[in-house]
């Protein structure tokens, strides 16, 4: 499971995708996201969506999105679009393409 640690060592605007509470990383597909909260409290960004969310941190915020991996750019832009998304996750370059 993630720890506080792991959290105060992200720098602003950098951010991480946790599965289960733990940090994963995929060589293809999209992640998505449905729903987000922003906090400054730590303990919260911990917490939030057991553990199945992407977190991303900038100015003393944390920003968890509610999110997970499809296969195709089209599912993935529909989601997004759907759930008014600014971006979703290319994760074989990390690049962000934009709903």
């Amino acid at each position: 499971m993630i720890n506080i640690r792991s959290l105060r060592k992200l720098v602003n605007n950098d951010g991480l995708t946790l599965k289960h509470g733990q940090k994963i990383q995929y060589k293809s597909g999209y992640q998505v996201a449905v729903d987000g909260i922003a906090t400054a409290d730590i303990h919260e960004a911990m917490k939030a969506y057991g553990g199945d969310c992407g977190v991303w941190f900038a100015d003393s915020i944390y920003y968890i999105d509610k999110s997970f991996r499809v296969s195709t750019k089209k599912e993935a832009l529909s989601i997004g679009r759907a759930h008014n998304q600014i971006s979703i996750l290319k994760w074989a370059n990390m690049s962000l393409i934009y709903c």
